[in-house]
């Protein structure tokens, strides 16, 4: 079998659940290839795999506060980026073509008539057995029209559906030697490196001690109370095994790892943004503190009184290869 393995590059989430998902993909006896293709422009990790095609294609771009700036990502969007990749790829000449919520591949499987199949915590929301909030139409719609899949894999904290699995939670996580050290991890990418530092390293925190990882800092910064890094997939492991705490945004890895190792967890919502919208809503019936901003009062009582809640998630990625390589050609109706 000839598999083209799409990836969304812009988050490193992505990048993580991706690895595991192509280690596996890669020694099963039924794959004779597997090529990747990248778009939306590399995430800060590095890619512990060979690329075959590599676009720039679509991304979100954050203005301040923690808000996407859809200005700002539709005038940084390179839809001739997309339609090169679209003429250039031979999208006929594989068998299977996977996506981890990257347009490109199954805008291509889709023109092309391949068999496709899409995976990610964003077509859990396509589910009607999902708890509705807000905009979950508009990320259904946004789903279904930019990334549209023969077959759906969604994941999810919990399984409210047949075709939603739980999350890859990468091998560094599952293998970590977990530590209690004294700092609160912050990981929240829609706000500035200034707007974290003014925020964290106001005197309410200064006895508090915060590792900020960074998609913009070149080295390692020590502000007062706070040091910023930037990202690296060892170091982010080492210190997500080891902090006290995590501040995070309600996307979906790095809280599915937290909830793994039993961080205590603080999630805010990318305002506007239904997906997170809705993991925020369910992560806070779970027990987890949710919150629409940065609130200094409410964090510190975070900090000081509550507890963490532990999600030991079963490893689901076998059963996730399967469905993936035993997909049917006309898709799963009941999830579209």
């Amino acid at each position: 079998m000839k598999i083209l393995f799409g990836i969304q590059a812009t988050g490193n989430g992505h990048i993580s659940r991706s690895t595991e998902i192509y280690k596996l993909l890669k020694e099963h006896p039924d794959v004779q290839q597997l090529d990747v293709l990248i778009s939306g422009g590399k995430a800060q990790m590095s890619l512990p795999f060979e690329v075959n095609y590599e676009y720039k294609g679509l991304s979100f771009y954050y203005g301040k506060k923690g808000k996407i700036s859809i200005l700002k990502s539709i005038g940084k969007a390179n839809f001739l980026s997309v339609a090169v990749g679209l003429w250039n790829v031979p999208f006929k000449e594989y068998d299977l073509i996977i996506s981890d919520f990257e347009p490109i591949s199954l805008w291509g499987a889709k023109i092309a008539g391949v068999k496709s199949v899409g995976i990610g915590n964003m077509y859990s929301v396509t589910s009607k057995k999902l708890r509705r909030v807000k905009g979950n139409r508009t990320t259904k719609f946004f789903a279904n029209v930019m990334c549209p899949a023969n077959n759906k894999i969604g994941m999810h904290f919990q399984k409210f559906d047949d075709f939603i699995y739980y999350p890859v939670i990468r091998a560094e996580i599952r293998n970590a030697l977990v530590g209690h050290g004294d700092h609160t991890l912050v990981y929240l990418n829609s706000y500035s490196d200034a707007e974290l530092l003014q925020f964290f390293g106001n005197p309410n925190f200064s006895h508090k001690r915060f590792v900020i990882y960074s998609k913009t800092a070149a080295s390692i910064q020590q502000v007062g109370n706070c040091t910023v890094k930037p990202l690296n997939n060892e170091s982010f492991v080492k210190d997500l095994a080891n902090c006290s705490s995590v501040i995070t945004a309600a996307g979906f890895q790095t809280v599915s790892e937290s909830l793994y190792l039993g961080k205590k967890l603080f999630v805010i919502p990318i305002k506007k943004q239904s997906e997170q919208i809705s993991n925020a809503r369910e992560l806070a019936a779970m027990g987890v503190r949710t919150s629409d901003k940065l609130d200094a009062e409410e964090i510190l009582f975070w900090l000081e009184y509550e507890k963490a809640v532990q999600i030991r998630f079963d490893d689901d990625l076998p059963l996730i290869i399967n469905a993936i390589l035993n997909a049917p050609v006309e898709g799963r109706r009941k999830a579209a």
